[in-house]
């Protein structure tokens, strides 16, 4: 019983930074980081995620629980009642303290201020038409493009970027910490005392089944990431996961802050994967106004981004199915119940911040908008 306030507590503040987000982002910006710091200390220093063994534990102590009040309630005559009750307000109470934990350390987040405002971007592009913004769009798709050839040819043409090398995954969760270290001197409002390094997670083959990338677990401040992925994926993974652990929860800005902070590495893969991100993102939407121009962009791509992007074709298709649907469907209703109301597809929203970047940088050099944004 003592647990329900927080509950209720919980669900109170959800509904009064729903109004207010200046109070949310007073949250984000003076509880938030030295809180989900702390919790993240502990998990911090173990080399595997402690958040994927904590949901197996938690997920045998539900079974447990429930088989535990079947037996009672089958041998208990004459007090049934009393046994689903303590079964029933029990189960609330655990889901009281659950919800209470969640809205601290995560739920409050995403009624925060957008990270655009930090950016000075006009995301909104007031002023611009739809054939303009197809045109920019199309100039957006190409430079990525471009950008992904420059930096295939760095790693090397004849490298294989699909599979991980020995101690590549602790590298690079090191190098996404650092990236987003570097980032954050430019926004400090991703600035933390703690970046807890980005975690592999052993059923990456069920988290590939169920179409999931990299996972942040609010509980234990953890960014697990699916190591099942093609390799050259895994960076930004891995730097979108580390943006949701900065307290940005919406799914458009922590691509947006992946793709930002992976273009701040010295390292060519680093900037190779979170270039490919930005040009999923702006693909997708190119081929809904301009399927010509985006088949044209494709084909234009250099033969080894092209190789790259049909082995990752290959690796996901092997995965699709029924739990992939299910999966996907969970997901987009838990964006929905999150303040975010395009679900999944608000991912692709990305692609606003990113034409809005183009438009920032075209404006700062008048001359050069063909350039990599």
């Amino acid at each position: 019983m003592l647990l329900i306030p927080f509950g209720a507590a919980a669900l109170a503040a959800t509904l009064l930074v729903q109004s207010r987000p200046d109070w949310a982002e007073a949250y984000s910006r003076a509880v938030y980081p030295a809180l989900s710091s702390a919790v993240a200390f502990l998990p911090s220093f173990a080399g595997f995620s402690v958040a994927e063994w904590t949901a197996a534990l938690f997920l045998l102590f539900c079974l447990g629980y429930v088989a535990y009040y079947v037996r009672e309630f089958v041998g208990g005559k004459g007090e049934r009642g009393l046994i689903a009750y303590r079964a029933g307000m029990g189960a609330i109470a655990i889901a009281c303290a659950l919800y209470f934990t969640f809205t601290a350390l995560c739920g409050l987040n995403y009624y925060r201020h957008t990270f655009s405002s930090y950016t000075g971007y006009d995301v909104e592009a007031v002023g611009v038409d739809a054939s303009e913004r197809q045109e920019e769009l199309a100039r957006l798709a190409a430079s990525l493009a471009e950008g992904l050839g420059r930096e295939r040819a760095e790693l090397g043409d004849d490298a294989d970027l699909f599979a991980a090398e020995p101690g590549a995954f602790e590298r690079y969760a090191r190098e996404s910490v650092a990236a987003l270290r570097a980032l954050a001197e430019r926004y400090p409002v991703l600035e933390r005392p703690l970046y807890s390094p980005p975690k592999p997670v052993l059923a990456s083959k069920l988290m590939s089944y169920a179409d999931i990338g990299g996972m942040f677990f609010p509980f234990t401040m953890e960014s697990n990431v699916n190591v099942d992925n093609p390799f050259f994926s895994i960076p930004w993974t891995m730097a979108h996961e580390l943006a949701h652990q900065c307290g940005f929860m919406r799914e458009d800005e922590a691509n947006f802050i992946a793709y930002l902070a992976c273009m701040k590495s010295d390292d060519a893969l680093m900037r190779y994967s979170g270039l490919l991100l930005a040009y999923d993102n702006a693909m997708g939407a190119l081929r809904k106004v301009d399927p010509q121009a985006a088949s044209q962009i494709a084909a234009g791509l250099a033969p080894a981004v092209q190789r790259d992007l049909a082995q990752r074709a290959r690796h996901w298709a092997q995965y699709e199915g029924p739990v992939q649907d299910v999966s996907n469907a969970a997901n987009d209703a838990y964006l929905k119940a999150n303040n975010q109301s395009d679900g999944t597809r608000s991912y692709g929203r990305m692609v606003d911040l990113l034409l809005a970047e183009q438009r920032a940088e075209a404006g700062a050099h008048p001359d050069a908008q063909d350039e990599l944004p």
